[in-house]
């Protein structure tokens, strides 16, 4: 799907429950349905993927209409969004209808921040929700009861709350990259968007925060995938991302996942920075996961050993404070005690700076 190449499979596969079923978890249905149609191909219970298509390019075109006005309304104000994710991924695939997105991703930086948020409750009165001010990273608008149209304004792209000196990385290639925008035309609108570089770091950090917590879809590594080709023209890739990856304690995540890429994904080899063969054991054992967990679908069992990653089973305690302090100890150990199945360094890294913070 996502290489625009011929499919060497009985395309009968198609009629299969199981098949569509994984796709679900994987949030691969929408990318395999618009695919399957285009190729000509039957699927299984068509009308309803038909429907399905239908609905979900609606919101598409409705985000495409919020991400304009919002784009308009912020620049009268001096204020330049740059579109992350979404319909800026959406124009690497094959088909851009293929991609579908949950809401639209904004970043403005943490200098306008605030301006930002007083225009945008100005010129949307009628939204139906607000985020708090200080929420966390980001401010989101909803715009209907629904919940089906939503903006995100980032006051920074990502933050890595347990590893200053990581954090502090990341936010540093963020201001860097973000000096080099490129522009990328959508109805009657050019939108900022981010470097490339950014654009090949940002989509695997965003799918490791998923991964992390409960599980990331094949979706988001198709995403990356294409960010990655996209990059392969960009002079000195590697020795950009190498010092970065390496002060947050992530080279050796960001090749396991690679290795996935090339040996399951289909990415070209020389396309992938800093590659290496050495991590096949665990690029493997990373697949399995991948597989086994869905997008955000990691089972929640009380399991220490073994190779399986397990998703900490237990609900914070509403009250008593002592209680959900000893709560979250154990929440965080046993994450560690997953981790490291995987990315044993990574893992330990994570936990002392949690372990520090609190």
């Amino acid at each position: 799907m996502i290489w625009g190449e011929a499919l060497t499979i009985d395309p009968s596969v198609l009629l299969e429950p199981e098949l569509w079923h994984v796709a679900v978890r994987q949030q691969l249905d929408h990318m395999l349905a618009v695919w399957a149609m285009n190729q000509g191909y039957p699927v299984y219970k068509s009308d309803v993927r038909k429907l399905l298509v239908f609905q979900t390019l609606q919101r598409s075109e409705r985000q495409k209409k919020i991400l304009e006005d919002v784009v308009c309304t912020l620049r009268k104000q001096q204020i330049e969004p740059v579109l992350i994710k979404g319909l800026s991924m959406a124009v690497l695939y094959p088909n851009p209808d293929m991609r579908s997105s949950a809401d639209v991703d904004m970043y403005v930086g943490e200098d306008n921040y605030y301006r930002m948020i007083a225009a945008m409750r100005a010129a949307y009165p009628e939204a139906y929700w607000f985020s708090e001010e200080h929420a966390g990273l980001h401010f989101a608008m909803v715009m209907d009861e629904k919940l089906d149209l939503a903006v995100e304004l980032h006051r920074v792209a990502m933050e890595l709350h347990s590893m200053p000196r990581a954090d502090r990385a990341f936010q540093a290639f963020t201001y860097g990259e973000m000096q080099h925008l490129r522009r990328l035309t959508i109805g009657d609108t050019d939108v900022s968007i981010p470097s490339k570089t950014f654009d090949a770091l940002y989509i695997f950090m965003h799918a490791w925060h998923h991964f992390e917590s409960s599980g990331v879809g094949l979706r988001q590594l198709a995403d990356w995938s294409l960010a990655l080709r996209a990059a392969a023209d960009v002079p000195n890739l590697a020795e950009t991302l190498c010092p970065v990856l390496s002060r947050m304690h992530m080279l050796e995540v960001w090749q396991a996942f690679g290795w996935v890429l090339v040996n399951h994904l289909g990415l070209a080899r020389e396309q992938f920075p800093l590659y290496t063969d050495a991590c096949a054991r665990t690029g493997e054992q990373l697949f399995r996961q991948l597989i086994k967990d869905g997008h955000c679908g990691r089972e929640p069992k009380l399991k220490f050993y073994g190779r399986m990653l397990y998703y900490f089973p237990y609900e914070r305690p509403k009250t008593d404070r002592l209680r959900q302090k000893l709560y979250t100890l154990c929440r965080l150990t046993f994450q560690m005690m997953q981790m490291r199945k995987l990315f044993p360094r990574y893992a330990y890294c994570n936990y002392l700076g949690a372990l520090k913070k609190r």
